[in-house]
């Protein structure tokens, strides 16, 4: 079975969680905000973290399948044009441009593309030969933009019929502590907790299918750019639709501050389903009209928002 993800990190994750054997595992890493911890302070919280770690990979639910099964296509669709029946150029400078905060981002970007177009030639192989599909989709932008676009792809390479099931993101868990996790995307989900969502798989009636492929076909009419999930539905959206967020957090802050602590309290207080490079993007764009200005430089190796910026 053909197992397709929309994001590098939901790969990765997914692959571990294929080669589950009872022998996976590792150092377990314990991060510490606030003051040093004394010794035995850390040595308490690795152990718990340890035990945890344990806990997890006996619960852990068998999935059938291989790494070689997982077919990732990172490609950012919720944002830039949509005018290529295939990722190409265009798709490769829209995430340039989401990737352009990082040094080492039209590297990145580049790479992508040459994955996903790589694996959308092997996904209509396998599907010819009548191999089933699973699409697994959560709430984010990028992650309904990407069930709709397979389904177009699909439906134009003449194999709308195709044997397909999704399985859906849970809004939240409860852990037995107590804990209540909610998941943004499939990338932070723990490889230990793949097989046991693979419960809420559901196939796709070949009419459904067909209805997401004409909604893609609609949104690459409108050509916005940016695509948003307002109310349940994937829509088109103006350019601007995140801003209210950044000035809001802009705002709160005093005379100079810090770009990326605007960034990060955006993405961590509203999970906006948009990542940092959009953010960033919509930044440089308030200093192109005059509402900020930037004071410092960032390090070398550091994203372009490692920098403070003076509110004017």
């Amino acid at each position: 079975m053909v197992q397709v993800v929309f994001s590098e990190s939901a790969a990765g994750s997914l692959k571990m969680a294929l080669s589950l054997d009872g022998c996976i595992g590792g150092a377990t890493a314990v991060a510490f905000l606030g003051g040093e911890p004394s010794p035995a302070e850390r040595l308490a919280a690795q152990r718990r973290a340890e035990e945890q770690e344990r806990r997890a990979r006996a619960a852990a639910v068998p999935m059938e399948g291989s790494p070689a099964d997982v077919l990732a296509f990172p490609l950012a669709l919720s944002v830039g044009p949509l005018e290529e029946d295939a990722p190409g150029p265009r798709r490769l400078e829209a995430l340039t441009t989401l990737c352009a905060h990082w040094p080492e981002g039209p590297r990145q970007a580049a790479g992508s593309l040459a994955g996903a177009q790589k694996n959308l030639a092997e996904l209509l192989r396998r599907v010819r030969a009548g191999e089933p599909v699973r699409v697994w989709q959560g709430p984010e932008p990028d992650e309904v933009c990407g069930l709709f676009w397979l389904a177009w792809q699909l439906q134009n390479a003449g194999l709308a019929d195709a044997a397909v099931e999704r399985a859906t993101l849970p809004e939240y868990e409860v852990r037995e502590d107590g804990t209540v996790v909610e998941y943004a995307g499939w990338g932070e989900v723990s490889p230990y907790d793949w097989g046991r969502m693979a419960a809420r798989v559901r196939p796709v009636p070949g009419p459904v299918l067909r209805m997401w492929g004409h909604r893609w076909a609609a949104l690459c009419r409108e050509n916005a750019p940016l695509r948003a999930v307002v109310n349940g539905q994937l829509r088109s959206v103006p350019e601007d639709f995140y801003d209210f967020l950044l000035l809001r957090e802009i705002a709160r802050q005093p005379e100079t501050f810090r770009e990326a602590e605007v960034i990060g309290q955006v993405l961590g207080r509203y999970r906006p389903g948009i990542g940092d490079g959009w953010l960033a993007g919509r930044m440089e764009n308030f200093i192109r009209r005059g509402l900020l200005e930037p004071i410092t430089a960032p390090e070398p190796g550091r994203p372009a928002y490692a920098r403070t910026l003076r509110k004017k």
